[in-house]
């Protein structure tokens, strides 16, 4: 099927921006570099330190093939917009393609001002000039999906545009019309090209959007894509960024892949990992003529990969998560950079399980502990006693953490996060964090808006319902 945003969640995507960039409060006045976190000591930054206070850390919370019912039921739902490449309808119709057209539209161009990145306001000008690079009129009365992977790690845009839509002017680390990036090797179907030819416009496994064509590669058949997605002997990357290399003796760096990303595997390394020959992965390839063929790709044997997903334990999950403590915040993937729900989405990706790309969706996954919003700080910390360390996730308006645990009456989280506000003589001023890092959950007190604590709406535990 086509996949279709709903008229709410335009409405809550379109305000996320805010959510984030506000995070404890109002605008803030000062930016001032990363502040040492209160409550957080040194050992704390250390998976350890979280693994040892659990019972029973390597005990498996679900099998793979529980993790596989639960991906089949989120697959089936519409809300989570999760997609299986061959799933997509084959046949559409140019009603359909103009619908989804119009829903972006909507989504992406809003009754707010918005700005490029020398802060000038986007005009009618623009936006004529955008719409007319939708190349609406080209769309036949049927058609039929292309099948392609992505052969450069790339973004997906809102619009088939480079330019910057700012909510403030000189604020360009949020760009409103970034979804994400999308991995080498990621499966698409295409439904539609720009007015320059330059973009597809096409569904990805979890978002729908505009990607640069020279980044994918078009295959002739749509099986040889469902069969490069579906290759049973897999290598996971499990390192927070590896390199992948384009020969055998390891010489010419190609791309650099990141945690959760997995490609079919064509030889394992035998015997010293520290001497013996590179895994040998198949990855997409664009020859000339913009046609996918597959080449081969060189990783060091003793790279932190896994043949396969990792058992879905406590331990593993700690490990994972912090070995991307201190990357970098990035708004949609931008810069290298992750945002808070990029962040969970790769962890998680390492064990199987699919999640959405937008943290409110996240937060439908799994099992509801109770009832958070509108609790008060006492009842949500009833609700985290019983909470999974861990395996739990924890949400704001437009935030989400992973929870970690409780020391000495606090309880705490890691997480993806821009900012922290605190309120001021002169008002909010705010401290700049922009990387992963570990909290508890009264950051923010002295801000506007209160604590982590008493924003928290949902507490979901990452597990299949039937399975509690």
């Amino acid at each position: 099927m086509l996949p279709h945003y709903s008229s709410t969640l335009i409405n809550v995507i379109a305000t996320i921006f805010l959510n984030l960039l506000i995070l404890f409060g109002g605008m803030p006045q000062v930016l001032s570099a990363s502040p040492r976190l209160p409550n957080v000591t040194p050992q704390m930054g250390k998976p350890e330190f979280w693994v040892k206070k659990i019972k029973d850390p390597t005990n498996l919370l679900l099998t793979p093939e529980k993790i596989q019912r639960m991906n089949e039921e989120n697959l089936r739902r519409p809300d989570l917009r999760l997609c299986r490449i061959k799933d997509l309808k084959e046949d559409w119709t140019r009603e359909e393609i103009l619908s989804l057209l119009k829903e972006d539209w909507n989504f992406g161009r809003t009754d707010e001002v918005r700005y490029d990145k020398s802060g000038t306001p986007l005009g009618e000008p623009f936006w004529n000039k955008l719409r007319n690079s939708l190349n609406q009129e080209s769309i036949k009365e049927s058609g039929r999906t292309l099948y392609a992977l992505v052969v450069k790690k790339t973004d997906i845009r809102v619009f088939p545009t480079a330019e910057l839509s700012l909510s403030t002017p000189n604020h360009d680390e949020f760009d409103l019309f970034q979804h994400s990036a999308i991995s080498i090797g990621s499966p698409l179907g295409i439904y539609h090209f720009s007015q320059d030819n330059e973009w597809a416009y096409a569904q990805t496994p979890f978002i729908r959007g505009w990607i640069r064509r020279h980044d994918l590669a078009i295959a002739k058949e749509r099986k040889d894509v469902v069969d490069y997605e579906e290759a049973k002997n897999r290598l996971v990357i499990t390192g927070n960024m590896i390199t992948v290399f384009g020969d055998l003796f390891l010489k010419h760096p190609v791309f650099v892949a990141q945690m959760g990303d997995s490609f079919p595997l064509l030889r394992i390394p035998a015997g010293n990992k520290s001497t013996d020959a590179p895994y040998v992965i198949q990855v997409p390839w664009r020859e000339n003529n913009g046609d996918l063929s597959f080449r081969k790709g060189y990783i060091p044997a003793q790279e932190d990969v896994h043949r396969g997903f990792l058992a879905y334990t406590q331990e593993n999950i700690a490990r994972q998560a912090f070995k991307m403590l201190n990357h970098p915040y990035g708004w949609g993937d931008k810069h290298g950079g992750r945002d808070c729900s990029r962040f969970i989405m790769d962890l998680f990706r390492t064990f199987g399980i699919l999640m959405p790309r937008n943290s409110k969706e996240q937060a439908m996954v799994g099992t509801d502990l109770g009832l958070a919003e509108g609790k008060s700080a006492g009842e949500k910390r009833r609700l985290l006693d019983r909470a999974v360390p861990l395996a739990t996730l924890i949400r704001l308006r437009g935030h989400i953490m992973l929870y970690l645990g409780e020391d000495k009456g606090n309880h705490y989280v890691i997480h993806s996060i821009w900012e922290v506000q605190e309120s001021g003589k002169a008002g909010p001023t705010a401290e700049k964090i922009g990387k992963t890092v570990v909290s508890d959950l009264s950051l923010g007190e002295k801000g506007p808006k209160g604590s982590l604590l008493d924003r928290i709406i949902d507490i979901r535990m990452i597990d299949h319902p039937i399975h509690r």
